[in-house]
């Protein structure tokens, strides 16, 4: 490939992992991305997800893995105890994080893999593990390769905020923006950051009726809810000010950002594969090139 990228999808869900029949279609691991370009493999997150991109790389061989975590919430780091290049001595591994200040991120990070929460250990971690914290509220770090990784703080997500990531090789290009609110569209500063990607993964974890507490419509004669475009499959009870998008929000930010596609991320756990659907039905009204992140899906970005 002698421009772009590979991204495939290995985590899409939000919150919890939920495997089972209503989530097979989609998958129902938690938030990670795999993005390879030229050989170098670079990863987005560590939920449940990267279990799957470590299997996929530790059958590769060795080669330096960079790993971007948006922010440190559970569901976005609970899967890196389990990332299989970790326990390779032949790997190095490059995680890079936002850091909130002091060690306080790292200290964090090392946790997972210690008592009480882990038998592994730190002694455990075979590969060369470097922390990477990522200090400034913006910033880029080259890859080599032509890859550049460039990041910038939104601060709708509670607490500390998160890190959107736009990574670029060879005049192609992606942003991975989970785990924003933005109830209008992006302020200023994030729609150039955003401005012009090919490709757009964007948080979409709330239909609208649940983002707003509207209350649950009525069942029918099957006992099943209506449908999602006018009403509630769960009970009344906003979800404003959690840090966490609609499909309308997020289409109508792929619009005003001039964005190739759109492909909808970080679906609530309670969702079925069905209400997924129509999900993206309803983001089609707004940005027609509006997709579904699947997990197992591969997506080329390629000149």
């Amino acid at each position: 490939m002698s421009g772009g990228f590979e991204l495939t999808f290995c985590g899409v869900r939000g919150s919890f992992p939920v495997p089972g029949g209503d989530t097979r279609r989609y998958g129902g691991n938690t938030a990670s991305l795999l993005l390879e370009a030229a050989g170098a493999p670079l990863v987005l997150d560590a939920g449940t997800g990267i279990i799957r991109a470590g299997r996929q790389l530790a059958a590769r061989g060795a080669h330096p893995i960079h790993v971007f975590l948006s922010h440190l919430h559970s569901d976005h780091i609970m899967g890196l105890p389990f990332f299989a290049p970790l326990f390779d001595p032949r790997q190095e591994v490059v995680l890079h994080y936002p850091e909130d200040g002091g060690s306080r991120s790292r200290r964090a990070l090392e946790a997972l893999f210690v008592p009480p929460y882990s038998p592994i250990t730190l002694r455990g971690i075979r590969a060369r593990l470097r922390f990477a914290p990522l200090r400034a509220a913006a910033g880029a770090v080259a890859l080599g390769n032509g890859v550049e990784v460039a990041y910038r703080r939104h601060d709708s997500h509670p607490c500390l905020g998160v890190l959107l990531y736009r990574v670029a090789r060879g005049g192609r290009s992606l942003v991975y923006a989970t785990d924003v609110e933005s109830p209008r569209v992006f302020d200023a500063g994030t729609r150039a950051f955003v401005a012009g990607v090919d490709l757009l993964v964007h948080d979409s974890q709330y239909f609208e009726n649940d983002y707003v507490g509207a209350p649950r419509a009525a069942a029918g004669k099957t006992g099943r809810p209506a449908r999602q475009g006018t009403a509630s499959r769960w009970p009344a009870g906003a979800r404003r000010g959690f840090g966490h998008s609609t499909m309308t929000m997020a289409a109508r930010n792929a619009a005003a950002c001039g964005v190739g596609r759109l492909y909808l991320f970080h679906y609530d756990p309670r969702y079925s594969d069905a209400m997924l659907e129509e999900m993206v039905r309803l983001a089609r009204r707004e940005f027609p090139r509006s997709y579904l992140a699947r997990e197992g899906k591969s997506v080329h970005i390629r000149r």
